[in-house]
């Protein structure tokens, strides 16, 4: 019997769009770019903080 994995959205802070998914309980950090509004984050995976790079 499998596991049941969990996948949140992760969206802009700014524009709201989407970003990218990641599965509940992943940890690290990220840089991500916006495709629409063309900022750049950092993000806290664990935590969902984002900290804008740019």
């Amino acid at each position: 019997m499998k596991a049941t994995v969990v996948i949140e959205k992760v969206t802009c802070p700014t524009c709201k769009k989407r970003l990218f998914d990641k599965e509940e309980g992943t940890i690290g950090f990220t840089r991500e770019k916006c495709r629409v509004c063309k900022t750049v984050w950092r993000i806290d995976l664990k935590n969902s903080r984002f900290t804008k790079i740019n």
